[in-house]
């Protein structure tokens, strides 16, 4: 697991919010929340990297999802599979409509799909649980881990962000005893083979004696969080 995938995850959201807002921003284009409409898929649609990022319904109707899909979007639907779906669409002159997915069903294949209800962030309060593998950035930096909750069989992802891997390198270890503090998010999400696993973005660890304490968390804040600067390792 890679940080691109929590980065793939938030710019995912970020993506589909902007092009909703850009496309309703034309004076020619008109907002709608679409209930249960039904229809076809007729196309894959790619993205820059040549992933599927959404589905082309009937020839004018195009279908954005605003959240992480492990598995990859074409584990929701194929060309000829019968869908019904809600969202919120933007329509302009020409026909042609953009709906960014709230809730899809696949009565086809039966896969479905519910959008989060709110992006906002949530405290996540200090917890003690164990490292369970780490997590490797470009070069072999450490930037998060797999962790278990105390009293808990499920691991979580506790992001770290770029910075300050050296003294994380000292201090993390498979097995270690760690308390974590920050904030998590419905659009924070990760993959665990299909499976999408909660992600935690660290403001601070505590391992054993020591607190290290990311300015602004790991990744969301983009704050310098070690060394020589406030919030630095303490």
């Amino acid at each position: 697991m890679k940080r691109s995938i929590i980065y793939r995850a938030l710019l995912l959201a970020m993506f589909c919010a902007a092009a909703i807002e850009g496309i309703a921003q034309q004076t020619d284009a008109t907002t709608t929340t679409v209930t249960n409409a039904t229809g076809t898929i007729s196309q894959l649609n790619y993205g820059s990297d040549g992933e599927v990022a959404g589905f082309l319904v009937s020839t004018n109707i195009l279908l954005l999802f605003p959240a992480q899909i492990c598995g990859g979007l074409s584990g929701l639907g194929a060309v000829g599979n019968s869908i019904a779906y809600s969202g919120t669409s933007v329509t302009t002159s020409s026909g042609f409509q953009t709906v960014v997915v709230t809730s899809f069903t696949n009565d086809t294949t039966k896969a479905t799909y519910t959008a989060p209800t709110s992006n906002s962030s949530t405290a996540y309060s200090p917890t003690s649980g164990t490292v369970k593998q780490l997590n490797y950035a470009n070069g072999g930096a450490i930037d998060g881990f797999l962790f278990t909750p105390s009293g808990s069989a499920s691991a979580i992802f506790v992001t770290t962000g770029p910075y300050g891997t050296a003294s994380l390198s000292t201090l993390l270890t498979v097995g270690a005893t760690v308390s974590v503090t920050g904030t998590t998010s419905p659009s924070m999400g990760a993959c665990s083979a299909t499976s999408a696993i909660e992600v935690v973005n660290a403001s601070s660890l505590t391992i054993g004696s020591q607190t290290v304490v990311f300015a602004g968390g790991g990744y969301g804040g983009g704050g310098r969080g070690f060394g020589g600067g406030p919030g630095g390792h303490h």
